[in-house]
């Protein structure tokens, strides 16, 4: 049996024109055989078992101008076996697709604007990759269901450099190789459910483990409705602290998701995350129902409760110091390189004359500083809290 499948999607944003994009979702074929599937063209594909992040989920690129759940499509050969020792997936990965940042005017923004046009890429990878993948999952028993998976290919998650460009300051991202190994475990148990994932990865850049431990606890029916009430606690660990990228690096993440079962398909997830180190705390709410069988809506609502605030310099001599000592360079983010040659630039442009100017370029300075400090990551957002609204109509 042979099936094609094609979903385009276009968003339009009038604030923040970088979110008005086209992407083509899906466009599959896909072969039916007795005990196997072929899948070959545009497809997103999910792994993983919790709720607030997904370790193992590796094969998409974030579509970051739509929200830190939306992916874009990846062009790829996916051959699926179903065997009695479980069912394997294996991926051929067709190119690599850079990730997407919201502009000046968008939500949940860094403080610099991302430069998309000039990514760097390591010696050992590039845009027009061939990555590859496996995947394996079986039930266990009634109760326990797991999954292996490897991963080798360009690092979805890009590190960020400065363009040392006071004129037009700029984050540029940087991508590199890097294999994956990933775990998923799955116990569920009447109402209980204990989730699980963890990943090992080696790259050119860094070798680093991370893993998020999840229970859920539902109750059906609640006073005596149709409604299910799931209560949701998460723990996240990445082994490199204050180095990881992200801001779940050691948090704790509780919430609630409502499902109404009715025939609108309403749904309502509610989650806090905290860090317990740095005390900083995000409230999110999301919220979706069908209006008509073509036609969903979609609310989303972020606000931070608490940021750190780190400490920035009072001179530009001052930061430039504090960004060469900062943990930062050692990993590759910066290069003495550069910030010799960005201090030569300025010589040679304004003369000695800049070095006892306390204030020039110390706004750019700053906010390089601000983000390059480990201690605190929530800070790195620059944007107001906000509410979303979103329809989506499907044709």
């Amino acid at each position: 049996m042979d099936l094609f499948t094609f979903r385009p999607y276009l968003l339009a944003d009038f604030q923040d024109s970088e979110r008005t994009h086209f992407d083509i979702r899906e466009a599959l074929w896909i072969h039916v055989g007795e005990d196997w599937e072929l899948r070959s063209g545009i497809t997103r594909v999910f792994w993983g078992k919790t709720e607030f992040i997904n370790l193992v989920d590796v094969i998409n690129q974030q579509d970051l101008v739509d929200g830190d759940d939306e992916k874009l499509g990846q062009p790829m050969i996916n051959l699926s076996l179903v065997h009695d020792w479980g069912l394997f997936d294996f991926y051929l990965l067709l190119g690599f697709r850079e990730r997407t940042f919201p502009g000046p005017d968008g939500r949940l923004r860094t403080p610099l604007p991302v430069d998309t046009d000039n990514a760097r890429y390591s010696s050992d990878t590039g845009p027009n990759d061939v990555d590859w993948a496996v995947r394996w999952q079986r039930p266990v028993n009634d109760y326990v269901e797991m999954g292996l998976s490897l991963f080798s290919g360009v690092d979805r998650e890009p590190w960020y450099s400065f363009n040392f460009d006071l004129d037009n300051p700029m984050l540029v991202p940087n991508y590199h190789h890097k294999d994956q190994i990933g775990v998923e475990l799955e116990f569920l148990y009447e109402g209980w459910a204990v989730k699980f994932e963890s990943v090992g990865v080696r790259s050119e850049r860094e070798s680093y483990w991370a893993a998020v431990t999840g229970i859920e606890y539902s109750v059906y029916g609640i006073f005596g409705s149709n409604v299910d009430l799931t209560f949701i606690t998460e723990f996240m660990r990445d082994s490199r602290d204050e180095l990881a990228p992200g801001y779940l690096e050691h948090d704790i993440g509780l919430g609630g998701r409502f499902n109404f079962n009715d025939e609108f398909d309403t749904n309502m997830l509610g989650g806090f995350l905290w860090d317990p180190d740095t005390e900083e705390k995000v409230i999110s709410l999301e919220f979706e129902r069908r209006l008509y069988s073509d036609l969903k809506l979609e609310i989303q609502a972020v606000s931070v409760l608490e940021r750190g605030t780190p400490q920035v310099s009072d001179t530009n001599v001052q930061a430039i110091a504090a960004l060469i000592n900062s943990p930062v360079f050692g990993e590759d983010s910066f290069s003495y390189a550069e910030v010799v040659d960005f201090l030569a630039g300025l010589i040679q442009e304004e003369g000695l004359e800049f070095i006892f100017d306390p204030n020039f370029g110390l706004d750019v300075l700053q906010e390089v500083q601000r983000m390059s400090d480990t201690s605190r990551k929530i800070s790195v957002i620059e944007s107001d809290d906000y509410i979303q609204f979103k329809l989506t109509y499907y044709y």
